[in-house]
């Protein structure tokens, strides 16, 4: 089935929502296409208040998105939820789905924002909810009085190590450099914490357990060793989800797009707008701005 439209947003996250909300209110017939039944996108996974987006406040991500879907209604464009993209052809720009569907649009936004970097170990899918945790603080109570690991060295695995340690009898992080690359304030507290324990230059080789999580196998400097504990954070990054646009635009060492002023990419009448082309500043202030930016883009090129 062949469908027709002045643009294809990919992606339901703040950015692929203002995309396709400007791109209504500019006249031009947009389809967005979400791969998750609930658009929203990393929202979802914020447990923290949101207090920086000017003019909008909310006690979580999952608040703020109910208050982004409520806001996007009011536009005319299709939204496609539930629905995978496959690929992106570009002469002439065909957009296909999993399921068969095929758009011919004028031009394509892609927002597809980030997901969290993984280890790729055998257990770390298995054992979510069985010791593996999805969130630090959205599941701070399960650490009561036990033994927590935390893969990682960044803000986000030591300001969860500083949460955690308020809960946790002991917590182990885990990283595979010497040196932290979160911020001093975190670590400062961290260090202050009598229950955490810091092992650097060390990597996670194997998660440990049958049933469920029972600990890792890590290899360091003085060799290997086992670490039994209760329950696994992994907090080790985010990776752009460039995938669909690889070996078809630029992307630079890491795979974030790269795009000009006005979000355009090095393949004419496609688009990258939100965390997926910006490493820099991936906030939702930056995302809905660039979503607005594409969408403009596009409708003064299509005038």
């Amino acid at each position: 089935m062949e469908t027709k439209t002045d643009v294809v947003v990919i992606g339901g996250g703040p950015a692929g929502l203002s995309a396709a909300a400007w791109c209504s209110d500019l006249g031009l017939t947009a389809v967005l296409i979400e791969a998750s039944e609930r658009p929203g996108g990393q929202l979802h996974s914020i447990n923290n208040p949101i207090a920086n987006y000017a003019g909008l406040a909310a006690a979580n991500g999952r608040e703020f998105a109910a208050k982004l879907l409520e806001w996007e209604k009011q536009f005319a464009f299709r939204r496609l939820v539930g629905t995978r993209v496959e690929s992106i052809s570009a002469e002439p720009l065909v957009v296909r789905t999993a399921g068969g569907e095929e758009f011919r649009p004028r031009a394509v936004i892609l927002a597809t924002g980030l997901s969290r970097r993984r280890l790729g170990l055998a257990g770390e899918d298995e054992f979510v909810g069985k010791g593996v945790l999805r969130s630090g603080a959205g599941q701070r109570e399960e650490a009561k009085g036990k033994h927590v690991v935390i893969v990682g060295g960044g803000d986000a695995a030591i300001e969860n190590a500083v949460l955690l340690s308020e809960f946790a009898e002991r917590v182990t992080v885990v990283h595979r450099s010497r040196e932290f690359r979160a911020r001093a304030e975190f670590l400062e507290r961290a260090k202050a914490a009598a229950n955490v324990e810091m092992i650097t230059e060390t990597h996670v080789s194997k998660i440990l357990g049958e049933k469920r999580f029972e600990g890792i196998e890590a290899s360091g400097p003085e060799g290997s060793r086992s670490i039994v504990a209760d329950l696994l954070l992994i907090r080790i990054g985010f990776k752009p989800n460039s995938e669909l646009l690889r070996g078809l635009v630029e992307l630079d060492v890491s795979g974030f797009v790269q795009v000009d002023v006005t979000c355009a990419t090095s393949v004419p009448m496609i688009f990258t707008c939100g965390d997926v082309a910006n490493a820099i500043s991936p906030t939702i202030s930056t995302a809905t701005g660039m979503g607005s930016t594409a969408a403009k883009a596009i409708a003064a090129r299509l005038s």
